[in-house]
C-alpha cells in the first residue's frame, strides 16, 4: 500500500485528490495539511510514502515545505503542484527536491500515475545493494571453479564518449549526432546512450517525437551522485537507443554544473559502451568540461564560409585546451543545396583535413525528422547514411580490433591551468 499525504491551503482540492486516490486499492491517504508547518508535523509523525504539496501553502510555503521533507525523510517522495505559470514553479520544484511536478488542473490519471511513479523511484533508490564478490567467493567450497571465477577483480565497464560539436548553429550537428548514436545502436543493441547537452534549446527529444516527462534536471534533486537506477528512471527510449533529454525550459540550464556532468558521465560509462553528446554550437563552462571528458569529438560544420570560420575557431579552443588532434573529426555536412566553398578550400582555410563529408539529402532528412526517425534507420541505403557509419567505424573500437581508446594523459591540474586561459564565465 503507498501511504500518501496531502498539503493544500484548500479542503477541496485536498477532498478531490482524496476521493481520486481512494479509488485506487493501492493507494491510500494517511494525513492532510492545509499549512506548511502542520505539513510537516504530519509527515514526520505518518512517515507517508508520498507527499502532495502546493506551492501556495500559507506561512511556510510548498518549496519550503519540500526542502525540509527532502532533508527530514529522504525515503518520502514529494509531488509539488501549483496553479503558477509552468516554469517559474517547476524551477521551484526542482530546487526544493520535488520529484514530480503537476500544474493545476490535472486529470486524476494524471496524478495516480505520477505518485505510483515517484513510489517506484522511490524504492528503487532506496534498495539494497547487491552483495560484494569476495562475499559469494568466500561460501565457494575449495576446488570449486566457481571460487576462482566469484573472487576475481570484476572487469569495470567503461563506456566511450564522443562529443559532437560544432562552432555556430543551424549545420545539422543535432542530426547527425542522432544518426551516429542509432548506427551504432544497430551493431550494440541496448549499449548505447544519446545525451542532449544542449541545455536551453534541446532539439534531440523534438527530432525524434519523444515524451517529455524526463529530462537531466531531474537528477539535480539528488544530495549526492546519482547512480545507476536514478538515472535510468529518467532516461526515455528512443529508435535503439536510450536518451537524456534537455531541460524542459531554457532558464533550468543553469542549474546543470560541470560537477553534475563529471557524475553524469562517470555513471554512464559503467552503464553504457557508447555515450553519445550533443553538446550546444556555443562554450561554457559545461561544454568545455565536456570536451575534456570526452575520448574523440566530432566537429560538423557546413562548408559555407561562415561554418568554416567557426569551426576555425572553435579548433583554436581546442588547442588552448591542450586537446589531442588525434580526438577531433571533422565533418563537413552538405546540409542544403546551396554552394560553399569546395572541400580543398575548406580544408585549407579550416587548416585540418574533412574526414568525412556527409552528403546533401534534403528528402532522406525531411522524412527521417518528420517521421521522428533517424534516416540511417528510414534510408539506409542513402548515400548520406554510408557516410555516418563511416564517422561510426571511426569511433567504435570494434572496428579497429577491439582496442580501447587511449585515455587523457592530461593532468586535472593541468586541465585547470589552461582552463584559465579561456576565462569563460558561467
Amino acid at each position: 500500500m503507498i501511504r500518501v499525504l496531502i498539503a493544500d491551503e484548500s479542503h477541496q482540492v485536498t477532498d478531490n485528490i482524496s476521493r481520486r486516490l481512494a479509488l485506487e486499492e493501492d493507494l491510500e491517504v494517511c494525513g492532510t495539511a492545509s499549512d506548511g508547518e502542520s505539513a510537516v508535523q504530519e509527515a514526520l509523525w505518518l512517515k507517508p510514502d508520498i507527499a502532495i504539496i502546493d506551492a501556495g501553502l500559507p506561512g511556510m510555503d510548498g518549496g519550503q515545505t519540500t526542502e525540509m521533507l527532502v532533508q527530514a525523510l529522504p525515503g518520502t517522495g514529494v509531488i509539488m503542484m501549483s496553479m503558477e505559470a509552468e516554469n517559474d514553479a517547476y524551477r521551484l520544484a526542482m530546487l526544493a527536491g520535488a520529484r514530480e511536478f503537476l500544474q493545476k488542473p490535472f486529470k486524476g490519471d494524471d496524478l495516480v500515475a505520477a505518485v505510483r511513479r515517484v513510489h517506484a523511484f522511490e524504492q528503487r533508490r532506496g534498495g539494497s545493494s547487491p552483495a560484494p564478490a569476495v562475499a559469494v567467493a568466500a561460501t565457494s567450497a575449495p576446488g570449486d571453479p566457481s571460487s576462482a571465477a566469484a573472487s576475481a577483480p570484476a572487469v569495470s565497464r567503461r563506456g566511450v564518449v564522443t562529443a559532437v560539436i560544432s562552432g555556430k548553429g543551424g549545420v545539422g550537428k543535432t542530426v547527425i549526432a542522432i544518426n551516429i548514436a542509432a548506427a551504432l545502436a544497430e551493431k550494440h543493441p541496448g549499449a548505447v546512450v544519446l545525451v542532449d547537452l544542449s541545455l536551453q534549446y534541446g532539439d534531440v527529444g523534438a527530432a525524434l517525437d519523444l515524451p517529455t516527462d524526463h529530462s537531466i534536471t531531474d537528477l539535480l534533486a539528488e544530495n549526492g551522485t546519482a547512480d545507476s537506477d536514478m538515472v535510468r528512471q529518467v532516461l526515455v527510449n528512443g529508435p535503439g537507443f536510450q536518451v537524456l533529454l534537455a531541460p524542459t525550459s531554457p532558464e533550468l540550464a543553469d542549474y546543470v554544473s560541470s560537477a553534475h556532468l563529471t557524475d553524469l558521465i562517470t555513471t554512464l560509462r559503467s552503464d553504457f559502451d557508447f555515450i553519445i553528446v550533443d553538446t550546444p554550437s556555443y562554450l561554457n563552462e559545461v561544454s568545455i568540461h565536456t570536451l575534456e571528458l570526452a575520448d574523440h569529438l566530432v566537429m560538423v560544420t557546413d562548408l559555407s564560409v561562415t561554418g568554416i570560420k567557426n569551426a576555425r575557431l572553435t579548433r583554436g579552443v581546442l588547442e588552448t585546451l591542450e586537446v589531442d588532434p588525434a580526438k577531433v573529426m571533422v565533418i563537413g555536412n552538405h546540409r542544403d543545396g546551396v554552394g560553399g566553398l569546395d572541400r580543398r578550400g575548406a580544408e585549407t582555410f579550416l587548416g585540418a583535413h574533412i574526414s568525412v563529408e556527409v552528403p546533401f539529402a534534403a528528402d532522406v532528412v525531411a522524412t527521417s525528422v518528420n517521421k521522428g526517425v533517424p534516416f540511417v534507420v528510414s534510408s539506409p541505403a542513402a548515400p548520406a547514411s554510408s557516410a555516418v557509419r563511416t564517422i561510426v567505424a571511426a569511433i567504435d573500437p570494434l572496428s579497429r580490433n577491439g582496442s580501447e581508446p587511449a585515455p587523457n594523459g592530461d593532468s586535472s591540474d593541468k586541465k585547470k591551468r589552461t582552463r584559465r586561459k579561456l576565462s569563460f564565465t558561467r
